[in-house]
């Protein structure tokens, strides 16, 4: 019984399943159903009398007449009661997959734009690479859009999270990336405009915008800090002709540097009292990119105290100027305590809409603000995660079936059916996707150049006027004001990068902000600038590699990115270096102490060195530096404890580059197959008569080539490659026989027709790609054995973070992008 029943029942809904087995058990339980047969049969009838309401309700009304049957009553309420638990099931059911679909089509969107920033890192790596004039020959290029080369593994971590000085930190000391940027981990985020538990505790409105919005309740502006993106705020600004103003005049000056077309809006959020703003985030609703023109705050309510300049076109501070996009847009600052912000957008995009109106409403400005917001027209923009093919069937259905219904009647009114023939010719090119803009195309199907000449048509023409409006669209699903706090130190390592496995000398170029302080009679933040002011920076990114697998500290090498001139606020934490310093130890025979620490790279000359004390510069008297740069000592009656110390100066050759050779503890290591036998064996070659090793074999360049100065490129020494020269030789044998190497190293490339050398059986090796000649005695390349040296490396990055300042704990350094270029042991060209 049970097979037969769930042979009937899988394919129907759940509820209706449910149901049909709840009614069969309660007529097992009252005796209407005996035998399995009975019940057989009543589940067919039940089927039967689903199956002929051809998918409408089951229920059918049983009228009472004189005295009320309950039987009739009771099989109403059971139909009933079925209907509205199969509508509930369904309903459900729509809600799930409604809400599986939009995750998808998140998740699907954030796929694709991963795999765009992924291709435009690649990009950027290809560019990089061709502009190659010396010798950097291979890179990778890192964004913090989404990264490809972050160390995620806890366990590698452990092992790699630790300091300059080899103290490991926990995982709360993590980089975190925020605003498409790395920066320092937070301690603390505020949201400022609502609690913990979603109480509001912030006003935004409109103050000021250009043009007449449409008037829509639904998308109004207090929805654009509700919290919840799938809300927004939205206005639709339609003109005559593209928006041209003078700014200045409209709002005074406060603006400066604002392009003058396009439509502009300024919002005013009115916070909870005086509150603490370091970060803005603003998620723009539009079709093409919004721009944030600038951002203001306002110590005071009525804006009379302070006044913040926060984000503007031309900013001292190259981070916070105006930012245009389609995507979130995030803003970052030194903490401030307002109790207003005034934000400025503007939106220079525009769309040209044709509308065919009653000659008497051309100019009805009320009649164009309910166009533009009248909820029975399709938008002629999709939705939030709404795909295109939902985009043509929501106009397929919705837009164009109101359209057309009314278009008929009207055409009828002017008897002519010109108008219906080119809307649905307009409509079919919406259907099969042939079209730009669903909307421009619903509009342009009733007039000329939609094939309907209004103008030779004398009886439209006179009730009827094609008009031709400017349409602005800008808003926002969401937007955040936090006040943030940072740690003062954060470390990011990145996972083993794909460089070349030869790599010898390493560079690094970074995008990076930083912050200032300005010193002066007082300390004061960047709110206000003055040329009189000494400026001292607070921030700081120190940079390491390592090839090793399970590096120490002294494993990490300090590099300086080559965009860098002077090294700015390094932090004097330690000493790291070894080795005798007369010149120190004297002053500790004069009785003065002395507190000494290391530079992460020796300073060119002690007259660039500048030594602050919690930003402010100390006199050259207060300390001494070390005859080879190495070190600098402050003389202990000019030391605090309690205080940070930092120093500015100008790095010795050697700062922008890491060797990584044999002096720096990369040796070569011979290929050992799994059974302990030395060189990487093939059973044959491949089709085109060449194998491809597991890694690219070393080349002893020392040994190999004569290196020129002057067009820093080797020269290859062709009686030096052989099997006993140079020191880590390639030997290829085939079936025993030792092959000629023919390869021209220099160029990494070969001379096709040396492979007819030493009767044919010869090789030239390209990466890690070995190509085969043809022996003249017509042996086969099979059994192939190929014994050779290679480079394990595990090249890694890690930067550490810092504020080094104990107050400010709202500013944080922020790194955008880095290129790391290497030059190889084997050069390709």
């Amino acid at each position: 019984m049970s097979k037969f029943l769930d042979d009937f029942l899988v394919t129907m809904p759940t509820t209706q399943r449910q149901k049909l087995l709840e009614l069969l058990q309660i007529k097992q339980q009252d005796g209407t159903i005996k035998s399995p047969l009975e019940f057989q049969s009543e589940l067919e009838n039940m089927l039967r009398e689903i199956e002929s309401r051809e998918g409408g309700p089951t229920f059918k009304a049983r009228k009472q007449e004189h005295q009320t049957n309950s039987i009739n009553h009771n099989k109403n309420m059971n139909e009933l009661l079925f209907d509205l638990a199969t509508l509930f099931e369904a309903s459900a059911s729509i809600d799930r997959l409604l809400a599986d679909n939009k995750q998808l089509s998140r998740s699907l969107l954030g796929s694709i734009k991963k795999s765009i920033h992924s291709l435009k890192s690649k990009l950027e790596r290809y560019k990089l690479l061709m502009k190659n004039t010396d010798s950097f020959i291979d890179g990778v290029h890192e964004q913090f859009n989404y990264p490809e080369y972050t160390e995620t593994d806890e366990k590698a971590l452990q092992t790699l999270r630790k300091d300059r000085f080899d103290n490991y930190l926990d995982n709360t000391y993590d980089a975190e990336n925020i605003g498409d940027a790395l920066q320092l981990s937070g301690i603390e985020t505020t949201d400022q405009l609502k609690t913990s538990y979603g109480r509001k505790l912030a006003d935004i409105k409109v103050l000021n915008r250009t043009g007449t919005p449409s008037e829509n309740p639904q998308h109004s502006i207090d929805k654009a800090i509700d919290g919840s993106l799938n809300t927004y705020w939205a206005e639709s600004i339609l003109v005559d002709q593209p928006i041209t103003q003078n700014v200045n005049e409209l709002w005074g000056s406060s603006y400066n540097g604002v392009s003058k077309d396009g439509a502009i809006c300024e919002l005013e959020i009115a916070l909870n009292g005086i509150t603490t703003v370091s970060d803005i985030q603003f998620d723009p609703f539009c079709s093409y990119p919004l721009e944030i023109v600038s951002i203001y705050g306002y110590e005071t309510e009525d804006k009379g105290g302070k006044v913040y300049e926060l984000i503007s076109p031309n900013h001292e501070n190259i981070y916070q100027r105006s930012k245009k996009s389609v995507n979130q847009m995030t803003f970052q600052f030194p903490s401030v305590e307002v109790s207003k912000l005034r934000i400025l957008i503007r939106q220079e995009n525009y769309l040209k809409e044709n509308y065919l109106v009653n000659a008497d409403e051309a100019n009805n400005e009320q009649l164009w603000r309910k166009l533009s917001s009248d909820p029975e027209l399709i938008d002629d923009y999709k939705d939030a995660n709404e795909t295109m093919a939902e985009f043509d069937k929501k106009n397929e259905i919705t837009g164009w079936s109101v359209y057309l219904k009314k278009l008929q009647e009207w055409a009828v009114q002017v008897n002519d059916v010109s108008v219906l023939k080119a809307a649905t010719t307009a409509m079919e090119s919406v259907k099969t996707g042939d079209y730009q803009n669903a909307m421009l195309l619903k509009l342009q199907a009733m007039t000329k150049d939609a094939q309907v000449n209004i103008n030779n048509n004398l009886g439209i023409q006179s009730s009827w006027q094609a008009v031709n409006k400017t349409s602005y669209l800008y808003g926002a699903y969401n937007i955040s004001v936090f006040g943030r706090k940072y740690r003062n130190q954060s470390i990011y390592v990145t996972s083993p990068l794909p460089l070349s496995s030869n790599a010898t000398r390493i560079s690094l170029e970074t995008v990076e902000k930083h912050h200032d302080i300005e010193i002066g009679p007082e300390t004061t933040q960047l709110n206000h600038h003055s040329d009189s002011y000494n400026k001292a920076r607070i921030t700081d990114i120190e940079y390491y590699i390592t090839h090793k697998k399970n590096p120490t500290s002294s494993d990490w090498q300090p590099i300086l990115p080559v965009d860098k001139e002077y090294v700015k606020g390094e932090l004097l934490l330690g000493d790291l270096v070894q080795g005798s310093y007369p010149e120190l130890d004297e002053y500790q025979l004069k009785g003065e102490s002395l507190i000494v620490y290391s530079f992460r790279f020796p300073v060119t000359s002690d007259q660039t060195v500048v030594l602050r004390r919690n930003g402010v510069a100390m006199s050259s008297k207060t300390y001494v530096i070390s005859n080879d740069g190495k070190k600098i000592g402050i003389l202990g009656k000019f030391y605090s404890a309690s205080s940070i110390y930092t120093v500015d100066y100008k790095p010795a050759d050697g700062a922008w580059i890491v060797n990584l050779n044999e002096l720096s503890g990369t040796s070569p290591t011979q290929y050992i197959n799994n059974n302990g036998e030395t060189g990487e064996s093939f059973a044959f070659a491949d089709i085109n008569n060449s194998i491809t090793l597991k890694h690219k074999p070393y080349l002893f360049r020392k040994d190999l080539f004569n290196y020129n100065e002057e067009d820093n490129a080797y020269t290859q020494d062709e009686n030096k490659l052989s099997s006993i020269s140079p020191e880590f030789p390639i030997i290829v044998r085939v079936n025993g026989i030792e092959f000629k190497n023919i390869t021209n190293y220099s160029s990494n490339s070969y001379d096709i027709e040396r492979l007819t050398e030493n009767d044919g059986k010869t090789f030239a090796q390209i990466g890690n790609t070995i190509v085969f000649g043809s022996p003249i005695d017509g042996g086969k390349i099979e059994n192939i054995n190929v014994d050779y040296y290679y480079v394990a490396t595990d090249i890694r990055m890690k930067a550490i973070l810092r504020r080094n300042s104990v107050e400010d704990e709202s500013v944080t350094p922020a790194l955008y992008s880095y290129h790391i270029r290497c030059q190889s042991y084997d050069q390709e060209v």
